[in-house]
């Protein structure tokens, strides 16, 4: 009765206060300046941080509470962006690692509850940590590895457009397998058409580096999408008519 009692207590002022302690926690100098008193906001967070813990006292214990209260929302932050939608994920991992712990603690003897609920709590922090679709390890794995083949791709491609030799067999297995070029290391015809598109593009980022005007657009990329993707046809003519002899449009 305990709990259920201090939980909704404590569900139910975090729901009133949400608004006012998120933008304290974000930027407390403007909450300040909007009106707002931070040093009563802060004291009401705190308070609600030790009728949580007063609550899960009864379930963890006093060490183990500190655990429960970090891992759930930290678990839950690799998922979105949202204030919000960080809050009610981590209520749900934090009470599905309830269930799912005291229900192991109760299915075998001498698993003590507490510690078996962190735990459970801890498995979903490292599977967010993994698998979360952005911020995990998996996703950063698969976006530098797909990074590195277009590096890999377009430092191949500026090689046959220049007449060079490409000694990086991983570029030329990438080269081999969009059917760039042949096995003996010779361009396709799409492969050569790739390879002027590449030394074009490349000759309009040096120029686009160089341009102030361009600075915001440099700034967002990474220098190896077509400028087709990013600029209005007026620019295009417009850098294509600076180009160095040689680099056709």
């Amino acid at each position: 009765m305990l709990i259920a009692i201090g939980g909704a207590l404590a569900l139910l002022a975090s729901l009133a206060l949400s608004r006012p302690m998120t933008m304290v926690a974000f930027d407390a100098s403007f909450a300040d300046v909007a009106g707002m008193r931070v040093a009563r906001i802060d004291l009401a967070a705190m308070g609600l941080v030790l009728m949580v813990t007063v609550v899960g006292l009864k379930v963890v214990g006093l060490i183990l509470i500190v655990a429960l209260l970090i891992i759930p929302p930290v678990a839950a932050r690799f998922w979105t962006d949202r204030a919000g939608q960080v809050a009610v994920l981590a209520g749900v991992l934090g009470g599905v690692a309830g269930v799912i712990g005291a229900g192991l603690s109760a299915s075998a003897p001498d698993l003590p509850t507490g510690p078996i609920i962190v735990l459970v709590a801890f498995a979903g922090f490292l599977v967010s940590l993994i698998l979360a679709p952005h911020r995990g390890v998996l996703a950063a794995w698969l976006r530098h590895r797909r990074f590195e083949r277009r590096v890999h791709l377009r430092q191949g491609l500026l090689a046959l457009a220049q007449g060079q030799p490409i000694y990086e067999r991983f570029t030329q297995r990438l080269l081999q397998r969009a059917g760039l070029v042949r096995p003996d290391g010779v361009a396709t015809q799409s492969g050569a058409q790739a390879a002027d598109a590449a030394l074009r593009d490349e000759a309009r980022w040096v120029l686009l580096r160089a341009d102030p005007s361009f600075d915001s657009l440099v700034s967002h990329h990474d220098g190896l999408s077509p400028i087709d993707h990013l600029l209005t046809p007026d620019q295009i003519a417009e850098i294509d008519g600076r180009l160095p002899k040689g680099v056709t449009p």
